[in-house]
């Protein structure tokens, strides 16, 4: 008998033990100038044993540069265990790939999701992420991040409403998001 499984399921199962540790912006890098933006957030799981993964959520502006959007695809093919192996040591284990792209309903943004496991990760995130994750993806991707944001280096902040009663507006979406996220 096969049994038939329902994958967005068990992504959604398994996010919600998921922790978001940190965010920031970034823009794709195509000559004569930048071709759009995004923002990547960054949440980590971690087992007993202290192994565990980071999910990395690329979200990409595409409404500003819709000509960038059918080669993002192409852009995160290159993401495998072997282009990544080669820029980590020791406690690198695999990457999983999951395009979320086709889940999305709108054509402004473009989604894609990865997963790198490491047989020990807690307490190294930050030093995995900073050191050798983020130069790495400069290296196989065409982006330029800005500085890392950590989620616990954010003090809660109340949102405000603008007095005005109209919303604020911000220069793009990679601000939108950005802001939302300092916001929580």
């Amino acid at each position: 008998m096969n049994a038939v499984y329902d994958l967005s399921q068990i992504t959604l199962a398994l996010k919600s033990d998921e922790k978001v540790i940190a965010f920031t912006g970034f823009t794709i890098r195509q000559e004569p100038q930048p071709a759009g933006e995004g923002v990547l957030k960054i949440s980590s799981f971690t087992r007993t044993d202290w192994s565990g993964y980071l999910t990395l959520t690329f979200i990409i502006d595409t409404d500003s540069a819709p000509s960038i959007r059918d080669s993002l695809s192409g852009v995160f093919a290159g993401i495998n265990e072997t282009a990544v192996r080669r820029f980590f040591t020791g406690p690198f284990e695999t990457v999983l790939r999951c395009p979320m792209d086709s889940l999305s309903k709108s054509g402004k943004w473009y989604f894609e999701e990865i997963n790198i496991y490491f047989k020990a990760l807690k307490g190294k995130e930050r030093a995995i992420t900073e050191q050798q994750l983020l130069p790495a993806l400069e290296k196989m991707l065409p982006f330029r991040f800005e500085p890392v944001e950590w989620w616990d280096q954010h003090p809660l902040k109340p949102q405000s409403v603008p007095r005005t009663g109209t919303p604020a507006t911000t220069s793009s979406l990679k601000d939108s998001i950005l802001n939302w996220f300092r916001s929580l």
